[in-house]
């Protein structure tokens, strides 16, 4: 009998809790308990896989984020987490000890949109003090991420351009609804400004040397057709590459779906 393929990637949100208060999710009014939380432990029948993605909510708002890392050490070659970037001092110890850890920090624009967008006083200064401390480390898989949406289209091709300065990863998405952000009215209207901006993001890559940054380029130019409310160009493999475990222990295809498979509270992956 052939043996069932597994996948290859693992995001697991350990927290809905969040201090941030973002325009585009609405994630932190309905946060988790910590009695119903996962524990680091509920990790331990998960399969090996190639990346992991440690997200919330805002991770770093959980004391044990460390026994996750631990625990999935053992289990994925590669893992990052995902983080607004507040808490500085959290992220640095967490990144001392585990050197080869992946960072990624939410930062939604310059300083004025990214405040805005978030709900956070200051929220753009921390998470440039983060990734500057990170640096510093010497820690070499960090980037960031901006969410893109009429607010803060102007601001992409700044943030690219100080990624592109500081040689850190760079990450875009655009504002989409789904029952993981209880948010159902996120859409993009200005499409003419969309198309400009992300035509500068492509045309840059493309100069580029780095074969990496040519697929980037298709990537974008996918997440500019689908702005326009078109098809992705490429293929959805959730459930057979990737899943998703939320903070309550159940297993999900991806975090766009809210049927369960299973939950790792109640008996093994």
């Amino acid at each position: 009998m052939n043996k069932m393929k597994l996948p290859n990637e693992a995001l697991i949100a350990i927290t809905y809790k969040c201090n941030a208060k973002c325009h585009m999710c609405n994630t932190w009014q309905y946060p988790s308990k910590s009695s119903e939380e996962i524990k680091p432990s509920d990790l331990e029948s998960l399969p090996h896989v190639v990346f992991c993605n440690i997200t919330g909510g805002e991770p770093f708002i959980r004391e044990d984020i460390q026994e996750f890392v631990e625990v999935m050490k053992k289990k994925a070659k590669r893992i990052v987490v995902s983080t607004n970037g507040y808490f500085t001092d959290k992220v640095v110890r967490l990144a001392e000890k585990y050197p080869s850890l992946g960072v990624r920090i939410s930062i939604e624009g310059l300083p004025a949109a990214n405040d805005e967008l978030r709900g956070m006083k200051d929220g753009f200064d921390h998470g440039i003090r983060t990734l500057l401390e990170l640096h510093r480390l010497g820690l070499k898989d960090i980037g960031f991420g901006i969410t893109l949406s009429d607010r803060n289209i102007h601001d992409l091709m700044e943030l690219y351009q100080l990624g592109k300065a500081m040689n850190l990863e760079f990450a875009t998405a655009c504002v989409h609804n789904t029952y993981y952000f209880h948010k159902f009215d996120n859409k993009i209207t200005r499409l003419n400004d969309f198309k400009q901006e992300f035509e500068k993001l492509t045309t840059d890559l493309l100069k580029s040397k780095k074969i990496k940054n040519w697929f980037r380029a298709y990537f974008n130019y996918g997440l500019l057709n689908y702005a326009h409310g078109n098809k992705r160009l490429l293929p959805c493999e959730v459930g057979t590459d990737l899943f998703f475990i939320d903070p309550f222990g159940e297993v999900m295809a991806c975090n766009a779906m809210d049927k369960s498979m299973g939950n790792i509270k109640k008996s093994t992956f």
